[in-house]
Protein backbone atom coordinates (compact mmCIF):
# COMPACT_ATOMS: atom_id res chain seq x y z
CA UNK A 1 0.00 0.00 0.00
CA UNK A 2 2.75 2.45 1.00
CA UNK A 3 4.82 1.40 -2.02
CA UNK A 4 2.00 2.62 -4.27
CA UNK A 5 2.26 6.12 -2.81
CA UNK A 6 6.03 6.16 -2.56
CA UNK A 7 6.99 4.40 -5.81
CA UNK A 8 7.96 6.96 -8.51
CA UNK A 9 5.94 7.04 -11.73
CA UNK A 10 7.36 8.17 -15.05
CA UNK A 11 5.43 10.73 -17.06
CA UNK A 12 6.50 11.10 -20.71
CA UNK A 13 5.74 14.40 -22.43
CA UNK A 14 5.63 14.08 -26.29
CA UNK A 15 6.60 16.78 -28.80
CA UNK A 16 3.48 17.63 -30.79
CA UNK A 17 5.33 18.13 -34.09
CA UNK A 18 7.84 15.32 -34.04
CA UNK A 19 5.81 12.92 -31.92
CA UNK A 20 8.95 12.10 -30.03
CA UNK A 21 9.40 12.14 -26.27
CA UNK A 22 10.37 15.69 -25.26
CA UNK A 23 10.64 15.33 -21.43
CA UNK A 24 10.40 12.62 -18.87
CA UNK A 25 9.17 13.37 -15.35
CA UNK A 26 9.19 11.12 -12.33
CA UNK A 27 6.44 11.84 -9.90
CA UNK A 28 5.28 10.09 -6.72
CA UNK A 29 1.60 9.99 -5.91
CA UNK A 30 2.29 11.14 -2.39
CA UNK A 31 3.91 14.30 -3.77
CA UNK A 32 0.87 15.02 -5.89
CA UNK A 33 -1.37 14.39 -2.90
CA UNK A 34 0.63 16.83 -0.72
CA UNK A 35 0.46 19.51 -3.40
CA UNK A 36 -3.29 18.91 -3.73
CA UNK A 37 -3.79 19.16 0.01
CA UNK A 38 -1.72 22.35 0.18
CA UNK A 39 -3.78 23.92 -2.58
CA UNK A 40 -6.95 23.02 -0.72
CA UNK A 41 -5.68 24.07 2.73
CA UNK A 42 -4.09 27.36 1.68
CA UNK A 43 -7.38 29.34 1.69
CA UNK A 44 -8.27 27.99 5.12
CA UNK A 45 -4.85 28.87 6.52
CA UNK A 46 -5.06 32.31 4.97
CA UNK A 47 -8.54 32.81 6.39
CA UNK A 48 -7.52 31.63 9.85
CA UNK A 49 -4.66 34.17 9.82
CA UNK A 50 -6.67 37.07 8.41
CA UNK A 51 -9.78 36.63 10.57
CA UNK A 52 -8.13 37.45 13.92
CA UNK A 53 -6.17 40.29 12.29
CA UNK A 54 -9.36 41.66 10.78
CA UNK A 55 -11.18 41.35 14.11
CA UNK A 56 -8.31 43.17 15.84
CA UNK A 57 -8.46 45.93 13.24
CA UNK A 58 -12.17 46.35 14.04
CA UNK A 59 -11.70 46.17 17.83
CA UNK A 60 -9.00 48.88 18.04
CA UNK A 61 -11.21 51.75 16.74
CA UNK A 62 -14.11 50.56 18.89
CA UNK A 63 -11.82 50.46 21.92
CA UNK A 64 -10.58 54.00 21.21
CA UNK A 65 -14.19 55.15 20.88
CA UNK A 66 -15.07 53.63 24.23
CA UNK A 67 -12.02 55.26 25.83
CA UNK A 68 -13.07 58.67 24.48
CA UNK A 69 -16.59 58.12 25.77
CA UNK A 70 -15.19 57.12 29.17
CA UNK A 71 -13.03 60.27 29.32
CA UNK A 72 -16.01 62.42 28.37
CA UNK A 73 -18.16 60.73 30.99
CA UNK A 74 -15.49 61.28 33.67
CA UNK A 75 -15.29 64.95 32.70
CA UNK A 76 -19.06 65.33 32.96
CA UNK A 77 -19.05 63.60 36.36
CA UNK A 78 -16.25 65.92 37.56
CA UNK A 79 -18.17 68.96 36.28
CA UNK A 80 -21.31 67.71 38.02
CA UNK A 81 -19.42 67.22 41.30
CA UNK A 82 -17.97 70.74 41.01
CA UNK A 83 -21.42 72.20 40.37
CA UNK A 84 -22.88 70.28 43.33
CA UNK A 85 -20.05 71.50 45.60
CA UNK A 86 -20.71 75.07 44.51
CA UNK A 87 -24.41 74.58 45.19
CA UNK A 88 -23.62 73.14 48.63
CA UNK A 89 -21.38 76.14 49.41
CA UNK A 90 -24.06 78.54 48.24
CA UNK A 91 -26.67 76.68 50.29
CA UNK A 92 -24.47 76.79 53.41
CA UNK A 93 -23.85 80.50 52.84
CA UNK A 94 -27.59 81.11 52.52
CA UNK A 95 -28.20 79.11 55.69
CA UNK A 96 -25.63 81.23 57.56
CA UNK A 97 -27.22 84.42 56.27
CA UNK A 98 -30.65 83.14 57.22
CA UNK A 99 -29.40 82.24 60.71
CA UNK A 100 -27.89 85.72 61.12
CA UNK A 101 -31.11 87.32 59.94
CA UNK A 102 -33.11 85.16 62.34
CA UNK A 103 -30.83 86.24 65.21
CA UNK A 104 -31.24 89.85 64.16
CA UNK A 105 -35.01 89.41 64.08
CA UNK A 106 -34.94 87.84 67.55
CA UNK A 107 -32.83 90.73 68.88
CA UNK A 108 -35.11 93.29 67.24
CA UNK A 109 -38.16 91.57 68.73
CA UNK A 110 -36.52 91.62 72.17
CA UNK A 111 -35.82 95.32 71.80
CA UNK A 112 -39.39 95.96 70.66
CA UNK A 113 -40.75 94.07 73.66
CA UNK A 114 -38.40 95.96 75.96
CA UNK A 115 -39.44 99.36 74.61
CA UNK A 116 -43.08 98.31 74.77
CA UNK A 117 -42.55 97.45 78.44
CA UNK A 118 -40.89 100.84 78.94
CA UNK A 119 -43.83 102.61 77.34
CA UNK A 120 -46.26 100.62 79.48
CA UNK A 121 -44.38 101.51 82.67
CA UNK A 122 -44.13 105.16 81.59
CA UNK A 123 -47.91 105.35 81.81
CA UNK A 124 -47.74 104.88 85.59
CA UNK A 125 -45.85 106.74 88.30
CA UNK A 126 -42.74 106.22 90.41
CA UNK A 127 -39.73 104.01 89.60
CA UNK A 128 -39.90 100.58 87.97
CA UNK A 129 -37.11 98.00 87.53
CA UNK A 130 -37.10 95.84 84.38
CA UNK A 131 -34.74 93.23 82.94
CA UNK A 132 -32.69 92.84 86.13
CA UNK A 133 -30.09 90.00 85.90
CA UNK A 134 -27.06 88.77 87.87
CA UNK A 135 -24.33 86.40 86.56
CA UNK A 136 -21.45 84.70 88.36
CA UNK A 137 -18.24 84.03 86.40
CA UNK A 138 -15.04 82.02 86.99
CA UNK A 139 -13.09 85.11 88.03
CA UNK A 140 -15.19 85.31 91.21
CA UNK A 141 -17.12 88.35 90.12
CA UNK A 142 -20.84 89.11 89.98
CA UNK A 143 -22.09 91.10 87.01
CA UNK A 144 -25.38 92.90 87.53
CA UNK A 145 -27.54 94.58 84.88
CA UNK A 146 -30.84 96.36 85.26
CA UNK A 147 -33.21 98.79 83.57
CA UNK A 148 -34.77 101.60 85.62
CA UNK A 149 -37.89 103.27 84.21
CA UNK A 150 -39.52 106.51 85.44
CA UNK A 151 -43.29 106.54 85.32
CA UNK A 152 -45.13 109.65 84.19
CA UNK A 153 -43.88 112.92 82.69
CA UNK A 154 -43.75 114.89 85.93
CA UNK A 155 -41.35 115.57 87.48
CA UNK A 156 -38.98 115.82 84.53
CA UNK A 157 -36.40 113.58 86.21
CA UNK A 158 -35.95 111.58 89.38
CA UNK A 159 -32.92 111.51 91.67
CA UNK A 160 -32.00 108.96 94.31
CA UNK A 161 -29.69 106.06 95.11
CA UNK A 162 -29.76 102.28 95.31
CA UNK A 163 -27.92 99.54 97.20
CA UNK A 164 -27.18 95.92 96.29
CA UNK A 165 -26.69 93.05 98.74
CA UNK A 166 -25.50 89.47 98.17
CA UNK A 167 -27.41 86.69 99.98
CA UNK A 168 -27.01 82.94 100.41
CA UNK A 169 -29.30 80.16 101.63
CA UNK A 170 -27.93 80.38 105.17
CA UNK A 171 -29.05 83.98 105.68
CA UNK A 172 -25.63 85.55 105.18
CA UNK A 173 -25.66 89.03 103.68
CA UNK A 174 -22.95 91.35 102.39
CA UNK A 175 -23.08 94.76 100.67
CA UNK A 176 -21.76 94.89 97.12
CA UNK A 177 -20.14 98.10 95.92
CA UNK A 178 -21.00 101.37 97.61
CA UNK A 179 -23.81 101.59 100.09
CA UNK A 180 -25.34 104.52 98.16
CA UNK A 181 -25.02 104.30 94.38
CA UNK A 182 -26.74 107.28 92.77
CA UNK A 183 -29.11 107.38 89.81
CA UNK A 184 -30.79 110.10 87.72
CA UNK A 185 -33.69 109.14 85.45
CA UNK A 186 -35.52 111.23 82.87
CA UNK A 187 -37.25 108.40 81.00
CA UNK A 188 -35.28 105.19 81.51
CA UNK A 189 -31.70 104.23 82.20
CA UNK A 190 -29.61 101.06 81.79
CA UNK A 191 -27.41 100.29 84.81
CA UNK A 192 -24.55 97.79 84.87
CA UNK A 193 -22.07 97.03 87.63
CA UNK A 194 -19.42 94.34 88.19
CA UNK A 195 -18.56 93.39 91.78
CA UNK A 196 -15.49 91.46 92.95
CA UNK A 197 -16.27 88.68 95.40
CA UNK A 198 -13.93 88.22 98.41
CA UNK A 199 -16.01 86.04 100.73
CA UNK A 200 -15.50 82.28 101.27
CA UNK A 201 -19.18 81.44 100.70
CA UNK A 202 -21.00 81.65 97.38
CA UNK A 203 -23.80 84.19 96.87
CA UNK A 204 -27.09 82.80 95.58
CA UNK A 205 -29.19 85.94 95.15
CA UNK A 206 -28.90 89.70 94.93
CA UNK A 207 -31.22 92.07 96.74
CA UNK A 208 -31.77 95.43 95.09
CA UNK A 209 -33.16 98.31 97.16
CA UNK A 210 -34.04 101.62 95.49
CA UNK A 211 -34.40 104.91 97.44
CA UNK A 212 -35.73 108.25 96.33
CA UNK A 213 -34.09 111.66 96.81
CA UNK A 214 -35.22 111.73 100.47
CA UNK A 215 -33.61 108.29 101.15
CA UNK A 216 -37.01 106.70 101.36
CA UNK A 217 -37.22 103.11 100.12
CA UNK A 218 -39.43 102.95 97.04
CA UNK A 219 -38.63 99.51 95.59
CA UNK A 220 -37.10 96.19 96.65
CA UNK A 221 -36.29 93.32 94.23
CA UNK A 222 -34.64 89.87 94.57
CA UNK A 223 -32.50 88.74 91.61
CA UNK A 224 -31.24 85.09 91.33
CA UNK A 225 -27.53 84.74 90.51
CA UNK A 226 -26.93 82.55 87.46
CA UNK A 227 -23.83 80.39 86.91
CA UNK A 228 -22.84 79.45 90.49
CA UNK A 229 -24.84 76.24 90.91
Amino acid sequence: MFSFWLKPRQIVMMDAESARPARNLKVRFITLMCVFLMLIGAPFLLGSWYAPFHSTQEIIPENMKLKRQNIEMNRKVADSITVNNLKDEQLNSLKEQLSLQENEIVNVNKQLLMYKSILDERKGTGIHVLESTAVWDAEKTVEWKSLFVKGGSYPRFLLGHYAIFALDDEGRRVTLGESKMKYRIESHIFLQRKFDWHETWLPKRLELIVYDSRSKEVLRKIVPIQGNE
